[in-house]
C-alpha cells in the first residue's frame, strides 16, 4: 500500500526556522492556532512570463490540530500568481507542526510594465481566522529572465534553543544582462525575529554590479525562544543616476526554536490484506480515514508518541516501501545500520524517507528512563508485514497467531518511544 500530497523594485526572501525543547512555550494556545512566516511577498522588478517562487511557512503554535482547508487567490491580478508546495489542502497540521506554501508570480501579457497585486488568502479552523498575504510583482518589459537570489529563501528547519545551526549562504545576483547596472546601497537583516539571525556579507557598499555579477551573505541562526523565527534579508541598490533604495530586494530567512512536541503515531489494520501500516503524518492519516484507497484501512485505537526531529539521544527511523512482489507493504527500520543493511539486503526496497521519524534505541532491551519499549512483529508470510506496538500482551497474541517477534534483550525490544 503506497501512501501518496511602482517604480520601486521588491523581492521578499524570508529566513524561517524552529528551536528545541519540548512544546512551543509562550506562543502555545488552547485549540489551534495559526502562524505566518510573512504577510506579504514583494517579488520585485520580472520578466514576463518566467517563474519567480517566495515561501511562507504555516506552522500550528497551538494545541490542537490545525485544519488547513483552503489557499485561494484573490485580489487585482490573481492570474499572475500560483500557488503550490507541501501544504496539503485539506490537511490537518499537528501542534507544533509546519509545512510550506510555494507562492509563484508569472506575469502575464499584454500590460508591459507596471504592479501586480493579488492576496492569497490562508483558511483555517484557526482562532484567528482567515489569514490574507498580500502578493506584488512588478512587471518589466526590459527585465531579463532569471532570479535575484540563490537559494530564493534560507529555512533552518528545527534547531535547539540557544544553539547554533550550521550557517547558510545566500548569493544575490543581479539578472538584467547588461541593462542595468546596481550601485551597492547595503544589506541587513530586518522583521521582529532579526535579532536571532546573524550575517556576514562579502557585498562592496559603493560597488557596482554588472548584469550577471553579483555578492553573498552568510546567515546564521540561534533561536532565542522556542516557535516560529522569521525574518528577511533586505538588499538596497540603485542604478546609476538614480536615488539610493530604488531598487529594494527582500529575502525570507526561516527557523524553529526548539523541539517539536512529540507528534501521534497511530496504528491502521486493513482486513483484506491482514496489513498494519502506522503514520504520523496529518495528510496520510486524512487520506486513510476517508477511505481514499482501493482497500480500507482502519485505525486499531493503538497510537504512540514519536519525535520528527533528531534529539539528545535519538536515531533515526527509516521508511521503505516494498513493492507488491515484495508484500505492498512498508517497513520502519530502527537507526541507520538497520536502515542500510535493509537497503543492501533488499535492492528492490523504495526508501520513502531515511529520517520519517526519531526514536531512542533500547541497550541490551532495555529503555532510557522516561521512554516506553515499542515491540515489532512479523508477518512471516511472502507478502511482507510488520506491526508496531507499545503493549506486551498485543505482541504476544501475534505470535500466537504465527508472526515473529523481533527486537533486542530479554524482553525483544526494539526502540523506546518517547
Amino acid at each position: 500500500m503506497r501512501v501518496a500530497g511602482c517604480s520601486r523594485i521588491s523581492i521578499a526572501v524570508r529566513i524561517v526556522t524552529m528551536a528545541a525543547g519540548i512544546g512551543l512555550s509562550a506562543q502555545a494556545a488552547a485549540g489551534p492556532l495559526l502562524d505566518l512566516s510573512r504577510t506579504t511577498i514583494l517579488f520585485g522588478r520580472m520578466a514576463f512570463q518566467v517563474d519567480h517562487v517566495q515561501a511562507i511557512f504555516v506552522t500550528n503554535v497551538g494545541d490542537a490540530p490545525l485544519s488547513l482547508s483552503g489557499l485561494a487567490l484573490g485580489g487585482a491580478n490573481p492570474a499572475d500568481f500560483r500557488v503550490g508546495g507541501s501544504c496539503a489542502v485539506p490537511s490537518l497540521l499537528a501542534p507544533g507542526d509546519r509545512c510550506r506554501v510555494d507562492v509563484t508570480a508569472n506575469l502575464q501579457p499584454p500590460n508591459l510594465s507596471g504592479n501586480r497585486f493579488a492576496t492569497l488568502t490562508v483558511q483555517t479552523d484557526s482562532a484567528s481566522g482567515p489569514t490574507l498575504v498580500g502578493l506584488n510583482a512588478q512587471g518589466a518589459a526590459d527585465a531579463t529572465e532569471g532570479g535575484y537570489a540563490s537559494p530564493p529563501w534560507i529555512d533552518f528547519g528545527y534547531q535547539a534553543v540557544g544553539a547554533a545551526a550550521a550557517p547558510q549562504v545566500i548569493s544575490f545576483v543581479n539578472p538584467e544582462a547588461g541593462q542595468l547596472a546596481l550601485l551597492f546601497d547595503g544589506v541587513s537583516l530586518v522583521d521582529s525575529d532579526a535579532a536571532d539571525f546573524t550575517m556576514t556579507s562579502d557585498c562592496v557598499v559603493g560597488k557596482t554590479y554588472q548584469g550577471g555579477g553579483g555578492c553573498s551573505a552568510t546567515i546564521g541562526f540561534t533561536p532565542s525562544v522556542a516557535g516560529p523565527r522569521s525574518a528577511e534579508i533586505e538588499f538596497l541598490g540603485h542604478p546609476s543616476g538614480l536615488a539610493p533604495g530604488f531598487v529594494t530586494l527582500r529575502f525570507s530567512v526561516t527557523g524553529f526554536g526548539g523541539a517539536l512536541a512529540p507528534v501521534t503515531v497511530v496504528e491502521y489494520y486493513n482486513q483484506v490484506l491482514d496489513h498494519y501500516f502506522i503514520t504520523w503524518i496529518a495528510a496520510e492519516q486524512a487520506n486513510l480515514d476517508a477511505g481514499n484507497t482501493p482497500t480500507r484501512w482502519n485505525r486499531t485505537g493503538y497510537s504512540f508518541r514519536a519525535y520528527i526531529s533528531p534529539q539528545t539521544g535519538t536515531s533515526p527511523v527509516c521508511r521503505y516501501y516494498l513493492p507488491p512482489a515484495f508484500g505492498d507493504s512498508h517497513f520502519f527500520g530502527r537507526g541507520t545500520a538497520e536502515c542500510n543493511a535493509t537497503g543492501a539486503a533488499h535492492p528492490a526496497f523504495i526508501l520513502e524517507d531515511p529520517q520519517f521519524m526519531d526514536m531512542f534505541l533500547p541497550v541490551a532491551g532495555n529503555c532510557p528512563a522516561n521512554t516506553m519499549p515499542i515491540y515489532r512483529v512479523f508477518s512471516n508470510r511472502a507478502d511482507a508485514n510488520h506491526r508496531y506496538m507499545t503493549d506486551r500482551s498485543v505482541r504476544d497474541q501475534m505470535v500466537a497467531k504465527g508472526w515473529l517477534a523481533e527486537g533486542d534483550g530479554p524482553d525483544l525490544v526494539v526502540m523506546c518511544a518517547p
